[in-house]
C-alpha cells in the first residue's frame, strides 16, 4: 500500500471506539496522584510522561516505568492510566507512564530510543526524583512490552543501569513475520490489523532488526536482561513468539516466569476481561518480589 493509503487506515482505526475503557467509578476507586511532565530526549525531543503516586511515598520510592500497548500506532490511553494508578496505591511507588511517540509519523526507532532515554534519566536523576535507582521495574503491555524489551537489550552494550525487573504482557516480538503466517486464533486481533501496526511502524522493512523484532536478537543481547515475568494468551497469534522469547532468555541464564493464560485474549489485562484478574495477582506477586 502507499503512504497515504496507509495513513488513511491508520486514521480510521484511530477513530474506532476504544474497547475496555475505564469507568467513573473504576477512575474513582483508584485515584492515584495524577500528574504529567517531560523528560528531554536525544535533538531536543521532549517525552511526554505521565506520572502516579499515592499520597505518601518513602524519601526514596520504588518506580515502575510502563510503557504502553496499542501496536506502536495508538497513544496513550485512560485504560493504562487506571493500571498505572492501581500499581501506585498497591505498591506505595511511584509509576511513569510514557507517552512515546507513535507511528506512521514517528516509524521505528523513534519509540525504542524515547523508551531508552526515559529509563537512563529515570537513573540519572534517581536522587532528586526520590527514587531508588534499586528499585525501578520496566514493563509494559504489547507494543509496549516489546519496547521495555528493547531497553533491557540495550543494556547489554551500554550497562548504564540495571533494573530489578521486567514485566512483558502478551508481546509482539516478530514484526517482520507477515501476520497471515502466524497462526490464527478464531479470537484473536484480525491479522489484517496486524498489518497495519507493522507497515507503519516499520515503513522501510526493518522488520528483522532486533530493536524491532527481539526475537531476532542474539544471545549477547539478552544477558542485561533483569529477572522478567512474561505473560502470553492462548487466543492470540502472539502467543508462541512471547514464549520462544520466554525460552531464549532462560537459554540466556535469565530468571524467567511465563504463564499462558488459557481462557484469555489479546489485551485481556489491561482491558479487565477474561483472567485478568488472575493477571493482576501474577504482576503483583512480581512487583513484591523484585523491589
Amino acid at each position: 500500500m502507499t503512504r497515504e493509503e496507509l495513513f488513511e487506515k491508520v486514521r480510521i482505526l484511530r477513530e474506532e471506539p476504544s474497547l475496555g475503557e475505564p469507568t467513573k467509578e473504576e477512575l474513582q476507586a483508584y485515584d492515584a496522584n495524577a500528574g504529567e511532565f517531560y523528560i528531554p530526549g536525544r535533538e531536543g525531543h521532549q517525552i511526554h510522561v505521565y506520572r502516579y503516586a499515592p499520597d505518601h511515598l518513602p524519601a526514596q520510592a520504588p518506580l515502575i516505568i510502563n510503557f504502553h500497548g496499542g501496536g506502536f500506532i495508538f497513544g496513550w490511553s485512560e485504560k493504562s492510566g487506571l493500571f498505572c494508578s492501581k500499581l501506585a496505591l498497591a505498591h506505595e511507588c511511584i509509576v511513569w507512564d510514557v507517552d512515546y511517540s507513535v507511528a506512521p509519523e514517528a516509524p521505528f526507532p523513534a519509540a525504542v530510543h524515547e523508551s531508552y532515554d526515559v529509563c537512563a534519566y529515570a537513573f540519572d536523576h534517581a536522587g532528586e526524583l526520590g527514587i531508588d535507582p534499586k528499585r525501578v521495574i520496566l514493563g509494559g503491555h504489547s507494543a509496549g512490552a516489546n519496547l521495555a524489551a528493547t531497553v533491557c537489550m540495550k543494556l547489554s552494550e551500554t550497562h548504564a543501569f540495571c533494573p530489578a525487573g521486567l514485566i512483558m504482557d502478551y508481546p509482539p516480538l516478530d514484526v517482520d513475520t507477515e501476520p497471515f503466517a502466524k497462526e490464527q486464533a478464531e479470537e484473536a486481533m484480525a491479522a489484517e490489523r496486524a498489518v497495519i501496526f507493522n507497515a507503519s511502524y516499520c515503513p522501510n522493512k526493518e522488520g528483522k532488526d532486533p530493536y524491532a523484532s527481539p526475537i531476532y536478537a542474539e544471545t549477547s543481547m539478552l544477558t542485561a536482561f533483569p529477572e522478567t515475568l512474561i505473560i502470553t494468551c492462548q487466543l492470540d497469534n502472539l502467543c508462541k513468539e512471547g514464549e520462544q522469547f520466554a525460552g531464549m532468555l532462560v537459554e540466556a541464564g535469565i530468571t524467567v516466569t511465563s504463564r499462558r493464560f488459557l481462557k484469555s485474549s489479546h489485551g485481556f489485562t489491561i482491558g479487565r476481561r477474561e483472567e485478568w484478574e488472575d493477571a493482576m495477582e501474577l504482576i503483583h506477586g512480581f512487583i513484591k518480589r523484585v523491589i
